[in-house]
């Protein structure tokens, strides 16, 4: 069965009021492994270009170019079924605006409870089992329709989300959803949800991330294979190309020496080789 032919319009529904719905390995196992054996290779070559590499940033490697790197990635994350559901989702075209893929390096302490920057929807898809020893992420049920006081809002130094203090916050632990499945697991949530990663003791998660929007939100540039277009139906390239904001993500720039770039990390050449050389000497989290 297509991966996303069982979405329904119950799915639509909780998704609208919860602000979050978990499907549980829905995606079947041999796409999830041609996808994994897609980014072997990827995994071991890193460097400070995004473009045509992993590279890492903290605790994390990042697969940015997903059009270069895996042709089945590619088709899962436009599949025609998903984009139907989040057109009638959204009640307009829609835009991929981003696509990832990220491995867990290192063991961390988590993420606070925080609401990601931006319009739309965020996907995760699981390409290893959900487990609170690799870290699951927990959503604040129908927390996208809560206003928070400024009070209850932490600071934090990168300004990449809205960071809050769960203690100090209108929720509680008895709100909370926990990511669950096996392999293959979907996770679909508005971006407002206020949601975290607590403490995991081992390395090795691995998802895709996508964002999804209507056509009038920025869009990262895309670098993809010709060959891989050519797999796509006409459909799947309006979504994956076409976009009407006048302004774009900047996701071709080089990381590093940019220090310019005009998002939060602005990491200078000395650190990306501080996070490479620490990944190197202690990350078991290896390709």
């Amino acid at each position: 069965m297509p991966s996303f032919l069982s979405l329904s319009e119950n799915h639509l529904k909780q998704l609208k009021e919860d602000g979050v719905i978990i499907l549980p390995s829905i995606i079947p196992s041999d796409i999830i492994n041609d996808i994994r054996k897609d980014t072997l290779s990827w995994y071991k070559n890193i460097s400070f270009n995004n473009r045509i590499s992993s590279f890492i940033i903290g605790n994390n490697q990042w697969i940015d170019h997903v059009g270069l790197c895996s042709s089945k990635a590619l088709k899962l994350v436009l599949d025609t079924d998903l984009i139907k559901f989040l057109k009638k989702y959204f009640n307009s075209d829609i835009s991929l605006g981003t696509i990832s893929i990220q491995k867990k390096i290192f063991s961390e302490n988590g993420i606070p409870l925080h609401s990601d920057l931006g319009n739309g929807l965020s996907i995760f898809i699981y390409l290893t089992k959900p487990d609170k020893k690799f870290g699951i992420t927990e959503f604040v049920k129908r927390s996208h329709l809560c206003t928070i006081d400024n009070s209850s809002i932490t600071k934090n130094k990168i300004d990449d989300a809205t960071y809050i203090d769960l203690s100090k916050s209108p929720f509680s632990d008895k709100d909370i959803i926990k990511t669950h499945g096996g392999i293959g697991t979907v996770v679909i949530f508005h971006r407002s949800i206020w949601h975290r990663l607590p403490k995991f003791t081992e390395p090795g998660r691995e998802i895709i991330m996508i964002r999804y929007s209507n056509t009038e939100s920025s869009s990262n540039d895309h670098l993809v294979k010709n060959s891989f277009l050519n797999l796509l139906s006409s459909i799947q390239k309006e979504v994956f190309l076409e976009n009407e904001s006048n302004k774009n993500a900047p996701s071709l720039s080089k990381l590093g020496s940019n220090l310019d770039k005009p998002d939060p990390y602005k990491i200078p050449d000395w650190k990306m080789m501080l996070y490479f050389m620490r990944y190197k000497l202690f990350s078991k989290a290896r390709s």
